[in-house]
């Protein structure tokens, strides 16, 4: 048997972490000049925040409380968008080899556990019934964690291969969605993205500056809509008539995360 990487060794080998934490550090060097671009008197997002504190005025928000919420919207995309097209290409298939990796090696794992049915309890010819109530709940646990494994392992072999818009169209969908939410037409939307992406000097082609609604926008919904119908199934996919309450609510929890972070690239 080939030697199976461990998550630890995969995160050596990847250094996710170094990219992760790129992310975290971009963003909080970045979110003023983020705010003030969002903020300035061109900005097409200024108008709809001005609708958008009349019909909450009952809650006190404020100008100030709209601008944050935009830019922590952008915060994976602002990494992307400082990025060379090649760097964002890297980052991108980077990242999705190690969660594929990941996703891969713990689902052969736990199917090799699961393929033996005597674990912690050989079966002897002078006593077949040993019954291990323990194993017997690990494999039950096991099993569920499969599904939720499974599902990942299928969701990475349809993705479409990674470009250098890869990475800002996965992160933007919730931004878009935002924006839809307050009411932005479509015009002001493609023209505040555009406003955006000037700003920071973002690295693209002409074609795909000129078509912002095809390049970044359609691919951006499309990304985040598949993503929450499918994460919405997991608690329905993960059921067990036998299990504590509390650790199934957990384990649709941990699925719900996992997901999550590896649909983040």
């Amino acid at each position: 048997m080939k030697n199976i990487l461990t998550t630890q060794q995969l995160r050596k080998k990847y250094d996710p972490d170094s990219i992760l934490k790129g992310i975290e550090s971009h963003y909080k060097k970045n979110l003023d000049k983020l705010s003030s671009i969002l903020s300035q008197h061109d900005s097409p997002l200024i108008k709809y925040s001005s609708n958008h504190q009349i019909s909450f005025l009952e809650s006190h928000q404020k100008k100030d409380d709209f601008i944050e919420e935009a830019s922590s919207l952008l915060k994976d995309a602002l990494y992307f968008m400082m990025l060379s097209k090649k760097d964002r290409t890297l980052v991108t298939q980077r990242m999705r080899a190690y969660y594929s990796d990941v996703v891969k090696n713990q689902l052969t794992r736990v199917e090799l556990i699961l393929d033996d049915q005597e674990i912690g309890s050989p079966k002897h010819s002078t006593d077949p019934n040993v019954n291990h109530k323990g194993m017997g709940q690990v494999k039950i646990i096991l099993n569920l964690v499969r599904k939720s494994l499974t599902q990942e392992h299928e969701y990475r072999k349809r993705l479409n291969r990674a470009g250098y818009l890869t990475g800002l169209q996965v992160s933007m969908g919730k931004f878009f969605v935002f924006l839809k939410k307050i009411g932005m037409t479509q015009k002001d939307q493609i023209s505040l993205i555009q406003h955006i992406f000037d700003n920071f000097e973002v690295d693209w082609e002409e074609v795909d500056r000129e078509n912002i609604k095809i390049s970044i926008q359609q691919p951006a919904i499309e990304y985040y809509k598949t993503n929450r119908e499918e994460i919405q199934k997991i608690s329905g996919a993960l059921f067990s008539r036998t299990l504590d309450n509390s650790i199934l609510s957990n384990l649709v929890d941990q699925a719900i995360l996992l997901s999550k972070r590896i649909r983040r690239f």
